[in-house]
């Protein structure tokens, strides 16, 4: 599905085909109690029938979860589907007992049965929650079994939107459903932003937007230009960067499992068309439309740059005393693998560790580490960029250097996922002691 954003802007800013987008405002409030998974139907763009799905609370993304820092998330968790299930909170570092990974921090949840989560979220930002997205479990979030936690801010910072992009692509066959992950290559893939298509965002003068990019694609790497607009990215992977900047020649990238936030600020030149668009396959197609909304200025001149509080992560690392662990990221046919009887390492709880990871592959690799927050490190000096991430991206055979502190204690898993058509992940875990 295109639109008509002006093709040369894009291309500037990307080089590539996709199908749509849209968006969601978070609530003001913390969600119910509870999260039921269970079996759905989705209506995806351009279907000729509608897609068997699988999904939390009869939605898909399921509903958003919303609290503030350092206050407690307690929810049932419901489990209707005809398979074994557990929920991953992505990007949150919680106790490890909590953390949703079968055979290491808890047992699966049976069909019919439940499971009580209870967590308090020490960072502020943008986070998501799904099935752990190897073994069993895989196919279930590429049903759609996925939504959206946000961390509010102690202060809320100043904003006049909030809104949510979930980016995800669905692998359909002939018949209109979702083909298995060992197919998925055969298909034909529908990408779309919280299951819907083009969204128009309106913006007056002087308006500032934070706008939450999730990319819940299980191996494809988001690519997204923005074309026609000013945007300066202020947290990425839930962390506030350092300083915020501006996406590179208005690109950004999101790994599976990758999320960003940017502040957008009035004003569009009015009749003038700006836009989100995806790269995929070396076409481009339009996700979302910013539009001048024709209102009275917000205010009367722009607000000042927006900068979000620090975290409480460290500011600097020794990075002459962190462990240094040599991650080869092999073949593993399907992904589907047991976890291994023993650590891939142990530390002790305060620990740094330096992770190598190597990729052996032939297609790119997002490597998603539980539990903690990197910083990925620069190829030719001791320095790290300036900011912190779950998930990074490592191409065909590079090798990328990340280190984190290890400062959580328990058993976490260190997952990586292939982003093509071959199935070549890596599920392996460490302990914190």
């Amino acid at each position: 599905m295109t639109g008509s954003l002006n093709r040369r802007q894009l291309l500037a800013g990307l080089g590539v085909t996709l199908t749509s987008l849209a968006l969601t405002r978070p609530a003001p409030a913390a969600a119910g109690p509870s999260l039921t998974a269970a079996a759905g139907e989705l209506a995806l763009p351009g279907g000729a029938k509608p897609t068997r799905t699988q999904c939390f609370d009869a939605s898909i993304p399921g509903p958003l979860l919303r609290v503030k820092r350092n206050q407690a998330l307690k929810l049932r968790f419901a489990n209707h589907l005809q398979a074994p299930s557990t929920i991953h909170w992505h990007g949150v570092r919680l106790a490890n007992a909590m953390d949703g990974i079968p055979a290491l921090t808890q047992q699966a949840v049976k069909p019919g049965d439940g499971f009580d989560y209870t967590f308090t979220p020490p960072d502020a930002g943008t986070f998501w929650y799904h099935p752990p997205a190897f073994g069993p479990s895989l196919t279930q979030g590429a049903a759609g079994l996925y939504g959206v936690l946000v961390v509010d801010e102690d202060e809320p910072p100043a904003v006049d939107s909030d809104l949510i992009l979930v980016i995800d692509d669905w692998h359909i066959g002939p018949d209109g459903q979702i083909l298995p992950p060992e197919r998925a290559a055969n298909g034909k893939p529908i990408i779309t932003a919280n299951s819907k298509a083009v969204e128009t965002i309106h913006l007056a003068p002087n308006e500032r937007l934070r706008l939450r990019l999730v990319n819940a694609a299980a191996t494809r790497i988001a690519k997204l230009a923005l074309a026609g607009f000013g945007a300066t990215i202020i947290a990425i992977d839930g962390h506030p960067v350092d300083t915020p900047f501006a996406p590179n020649h208005g690109r950004i990238d999101l790994p599976p499992g990758g999320r960003a936030d940017i502040a957008i600020d009035g004003p569009l030149a009015a009749g003038n068309e700006s836009g989100i668009a995806l790269d995929h396959d070396g076409e481009v197609v339009i996700l979302a439309h910013l539009t001048a909304s024709g209102a009275a200025p917000a205010r009367p001149a722009p607000l000042p740059p927006l900068a979000l509080p620090r975290s409480d992560l460290p500011a600097a690392l020794a990075l002459q005393k962190a462990k240094r662990v040599a991650v080869p990221l092999p073949s593993r046919a399907g992904g589907n693998s047991a976890l291994p009887d023993r650590p891939l390492f142990s530390v002790r709880r305060g620990s740094l560790v330096d992770l190598g990871l190597a990729n052996k592959t032939r297609v790119d690799q997002a490597v998603h580490v539980h539990g903690h927050a990197m910083r990925i490190l620069h190829p030719f000096d001791d320095e790290w960029q300036p900011y912190w991430v779950d998930t990074v991206a490592v191409g065909p055979g590079e090798t990328v250097h990340t280190v984190f502190l290890a400062d959580n204690p328990g058993k976490w898993l260190l997952h990586s996922r292939a982003c093509g058509p071959v199935r070549e992940d890596l599920v392996t875990w460490f302990e914190v002691i």
